[in-house]
């Protein structure tokens, strides 16, 4: 995951329209449509990811020559797809390390070599990437993160991808796995209660939308294509809140910006840094009538976020 491009996709509502050269189709590799956040929560989840990263040539399938072929090729397409997807972990904090609070940079940050215990100690993750996890913070902040970790009521959610080589490593008997990640967003989180995003949610609000977070759109100026796609997006802003308020329901934190990609056989979402597969695909329906009345194709911006209320913003 290119963290540089989820801080592109934050900005993306300021930049310039682009004339009408070709679409600039960004691959957010990672939270678009088809690529759904997959839970690892128990050992089997764990079990049946590291069967299918198993590599090939490891494999020893039973039967003739075409049922070993067969099931080869199979355990081949379950490992692109395991490879592919996106996944999600609830790590519990209590016994994980913190390195001292760097002060100037407001930095909170994991002690390397950082294992993350998960699916009830079946696995331990370790990050290839951002490895320490760090989260901006001020000191108040980093305080309530320790102090929930005294109290035993600290959690870390991480969404990860895995490495193009990812393989399972296994303990001395076989119970427990290690995997390497490479970790695209987490948080630190007390109950419900937010205490501080890292990686690709760095910029999502502390306050959600059950504490009083107010739901905000913003329409860019688009991308690729003519200035008025603006207009008829905005045009479409009550269908786009409705989409928000049903995301909101399900994850009252989310915010982040799509890219829709409009014109064409058909509307897509050429650019994601939201990550909800049905959220996006809202936006998606809503706006698949739109396209550049002179023909062609348009790219257009459209930021979700959620502002605090007043005395939370006083509290930050």
């Amino acid at each position: 995951m290119n963290h540089a491009l989820a801080a592109l996709l934050l900005a993306l509502p300021a930049a310039a329209p682009a004339g009408n050269d070709v679409v600039p189709v960004i691959h957010h590799d990672g939270s678009g449509p088809d690529k759904p956040q997959l839970p690892l929560v128990t050992g089997d989840d764990v079990r049946r990811l590291c069967r299918a990263l198993e590599p090939s040539e490891r494999v020893r399938p039973r039967g003739d020559a075409v049922e070993r072929g067969e099931a080869e090729s199979a355990h081949e397409s379950d490992r692109s797809a395991a490879l592919k997807a996106r996944y999600v972990a609830s790590v519990p904090a209590a016994k994980l390390a913190f390195a001292p609070y760097d002060g100037p940079e407001r930095r909170l940050a994991l002690q390397e070599p950082v294992q993350l215990p998960v699916a009830d100690g079946a696995a331990k993750l370790w990050p290839t990437e951002a490895r320490n996890l760090s989260v901006e913070a001020e000191a108040r902040a980093a305080k309530r993160v320790l102090d929930a970790q005294r109290r035993g009521t600290l959690q870390l959610f991480v969404v990860f991808d895995l490495p193009d080589d990812a393989t399972c490593g296994s303990g001395p008997r076989g119970k427990t796995y290690t995997l390497p990640i490479d970790p695209v967003a987490w948080r630190w989180v007390e109950g419900i209660a937010v205490l501080a995003h890292g990686g690709a949610a760095a910029e999502r609000p502390l306050v959600s939308a059950t504490q009083g977070a107010h739901p905000r759109i913003e329409v860019g100026e688009p991308l690729a294509g003519p200035a008025e796609l603006k207009k008829a997006v905005l045009a479409r802003e009550r269908d786009l809140e409705t989409c928000y308020a049903a995301a909101l329901r399900k994850d009252p934190g989310l915010d982040g910006v799509l890219v829709a990609d409009l014109g064409g056989p058909r509307a897509a979402i050429s650019a994601d840094s939201v990550g909800d597969a049905d959220f996006a695909a809202c936006v998606r329906d809503v706006l698949a009538s739109l396209a550049p009345a002179q023909g062609g194709r348009a790219a257009v911006p459209i930021r979700f976020e959620l502002t605090p209320p007043d005395d939370a913003a006083k509290g930050r």
